[in-house]
């Protein structure tokens, strides 16, 4: 007799409701199975990806706002517990155009620390990974720099191509007696042997509202940047007052540098003279060169490099070599009482900065 009640029993009911039950299970972890046999690589690469956005297109970040993370603070040494975040970038208006000090400072493995200082500031997260981060100028392979490990078989990758942006410099050429007349930069008589010759960094015209130069990537930020002073051929400065040569009858002496903010004064100690860097104790001899190398990464403390107006003053002397026929005194590289050197935008007094191709790549793993 055939049963037509259409009744289910109820070991059918609960069989299929648990076969239901599994095949939702099963259908739920499909995804995830296959997911995790791609997600080192498609998280590497993207860890790669997040990280180089970090580097080039933004400036970084400290814990305070007086200046930029690369720069040693006004009042204290450098201290790398300061900075939160590391970023390349001359201005998040600028991405892709990276900052010469800011490379310089994150690329020194004596300030820094790998893995944990770069993890901590640029790959981020709670995963340990491992990760090489380089940068070399296009066209100069020896200008390589890098920090992190060798480079395993698998790993995520990235290239940025950006510019750095090169410091300023100034030469003032002791070898062009007229530029150097017309601009009343030799001075002197004949009991004059103590020569001053100051140069100004005008912070108003430099980086104020009223600057020529908007773009940070081109403006000249003595601030949050190093930058170069250049005196060549002193030794033919040297001269009497029909501009003949009196460089027989002195030698030079560069007796100080002192830099001030017009509140302020300090010493730089640090010069480069005739080619050889030197930390000045005492007065030291000049043959013919002296340079100042301003370098952010070095410490300026007590001295607000952002003021209105910073003045650097080297202090020389001459010194009678007792020569027959030389007068006691002479004129020389010397403005004190007229217009100090003007480093400004003007390309045929300073060397703008450049910017320069290179790449940066960032692999983790």
């Amino acid at each position: 007799m055939s049963d037509d009640s259409a009744v289910l029993s109820i070991d059918f009911l609960v069989g299929f409701t648990i076969f239901l039950l599994a095949f939702i299970w099963v259908l739920s972890i499909i995804p995830g199975l296959l997911i995790g046999l791609q997600a080192f690589t498609i998280d590497y690469d993207a860890v790669a990806y997040r990280t180089g956005v970090i580097l080039v297109e933004d400036p970084g970040q400290k814990s305070t706002n007086e200046t930029s993370w690369e720069i040693a603070t006004f009042q204290q040494n450098y201290n790398k517990a300061d900075v939160l975040r590391f970023g390349l970038a001359v201005s998040r208006e600028d991405p892709n155009i990276l900052s010469l000090d800011k490379v310089n400072r994150f690329f020194d493995n004596t300030t820094f620390n790998y893995p944990g200082d770069y993890h901590n500031r640029s790959i981020f997260g709670d995963y340990p990974y491992r990760f090489n981060i380089s940068l070399k100028y296009i066209g100069s392979p020896e200008s390589a720099k890098s920090i992190g490990e060798v480079l395993p078989e698998g790993y995520g990758y990235i290239r940025r191509f950006v510019k750095i942006k090169s410091m300023s410099n100034a030469t003032i050429d002791g070898s062009n007696l007229t530029f150097l007349n017309n601009e009343r930069f030799i001075n002197g008589d004949n009991t004059t042997r103590t020569h001053i010759f100051s140069i100004l960094l005008n912070n108003t015209d430099l980086i104020g509202e009223g600057s020529l130069v908007k773009d940070a990537a081109y403006k000249i930020i003595p601030g949050k940047e190093s930058f170069m002073i250049n005196l060549t051929y002193l030794n033919q400065t040297i001269v009497n007052a029909m501009n003949v040569s009196q460089e027989n009858c002195f030698n030079i002496s560069l007796n100080n540098t002192i830099v001030s903010d017009s509140t302020r004064t300090i010493t730089f100690f640090d010069p480069i003279i005739d080619e050889v860097p030197l930390h000045m104790t005492t007065p030291q001899p000049v043959k013919r060169n002296v340079s100042i190398l301003y370098n952010t990464t070095a410490n300026r403390r007590g001295l607000n490099w952002e003021a209105p107006q910073i003045t650097i003053s080297l202090i020389f002397n001459l010194i009678p070599t007792g020569e027959p026929g030389c007068t006691m005194g002479s004129r020389f590289l010397n403005n004190t009482y007229t217009a100090p050197f003007d480093y400004d935008n003007n390309p045929n007094n300073v060397t703008q900065p450049q910017l320069r191709d290179a790449v940066v790549e960032v692999a983790v793993w």
